[in-house]
């Protein structure tokens, strides 16, 4: 797992959609959308529901949303007061 793949499921997730967050990051959706397979491969969990209307987290997708949105947040804040 790296911080790209968390913050691409992350994004998806809370938008719904994997257009929406793929224009959001400025990603190409195929890109994303491997990224986050990849993502669900590595940690052998379906993290979202895939549908006509969007994807939505699982189980295990809400716990690693959880869990990922600390995780972004704490290296944000890392990079934050590297920076000063």
């Amino acid at each position: 797992m790296d911080l790209k793949q968390l913050e691409y499921f992350v994004r998806v997730a809370e938008l719904g959609s994997f257009t929406r967050a793929s224009m959001a990051l400025n990603v190409a959706q195929p890109a994303l959308s491997r990224q986050v397979r990849l993502l669900e491969v590595e940690l052998r969990q379906n993290l979202l529901v895939r549908n006509g209307r969007g994807a939505t987290p699982t189980e295990a997708g809400k716990l690693l949303l959880a869990h990922g949105r600390g995780i972004l947040h704490q290296v944000e804040r890392a990079r934050e007061e590297l920076g000063r």
